[in-house]
């Protein structure tokens, strides 16, 4: 499902217009996305929760150059099914 399809879908579904569909999606994302990238986990009730987490810094074995390598640590996002969501796709 597109962007497009899933504000058509939504703006069907709740009676709002297209335009103010549009405009909720988008605060929507900025808010999960500025709270992320503040730190902070997102748990949106019957969907899931997104919580950042930090990957430790490792070190690789490059086969090609016979060299060890390291890899910077880096913040990854992790997502959580809610249990409801979970049970509606027949996951238990």
């Amino acid at each position: 499902m597109t962007n497009k399809e899933f504000i058509e879908k939504l703006s069907q579904k709740s009676g709002f217009e297209i335009d103010e569909v549009k405009e909720l999606s988008s605060s929507l994302i900025d808010a999960v996305v500025t709270n992320i990238a503040d730190g902070n986990s997102v748990t949106i009730q019957g969907f899931g929760s997104f919580e950042p987490r930090e990957k430790a810094e490792r070190k690789i074995y490059n086969p090609t150059t016979k060299t060890y390598m390291v890899i910077p640590s880096k913040t990854t996002l992790s997502y959580k099914l809610s249990a409801a969501l979970k049970e509606k796709l027949n996951m238990e």
